[in-house]
């Protein structure tokens, strides 16, 4: 029971990320600033990111957002709720360039990942999106530091 308890709180301390939640009133605080992707987990798992690759993510003020996904450009929307939910437009729209199979792996990844987050959050210069579970968390940093 003691063992249980301990892999439990272990568990858990992974996906507690500490920072301002965003919400329809500060969105401004990330909106127009270009975000690259550092980290990714799915499905509790962390994905090695391809060496000089670079996936990026940018929002408005009205919820677009779009970005590089690897190989391709991205964009979408979202609409976030006064409690910080994400809500994600049915799908993204992405250019359609072809490349290294670990680099289409990737950006299949990442996209899947994308719209599995349910939260945004902020912490100085790290924005996290990340699933309600604490399964899928994306950590990008701003690109200006």
């Amino acid at each position: 029971m003691v063992a249980l308890s301990i892999l439990l709180v272990f568990a858990c301390a992974g996906t507690k990320i500490d920072g301002k939640m965003i919400t329809p009133q500060n969105i401004n605080d990330i909106a127009g600033i270009e975000w690259h992707l550092k980290q990714m987990t799915r499905n509790n798992v962390i994905i090695a990111l391809v060496k000089d690759s670079q996936i990026s993510f940018a929002c408005d003020e009205n919820g677009r957002v779009s970005g590089k996904a690897t190989l391709n450009r991205y964009s979408g929307n979202l609409e976030l709720k006064d409690d910080g939910e994400i809500i994600w437009s049915k799908a993204l729209i992405m250019t359609r360039m072809a490349g290294p199979p670990q680099l289409m792996q990737q950006e299949a990844d990442f996209t899947q990942a994308l719209l599995q987050t349910s939260r945004i959050i902020l912490n100085d210069s790290k924005l996290v999106l990340k699933s309600s579970s604490g399964s899928t968390v994306l950590e990008f940093h701003s690109a200006n530091k």
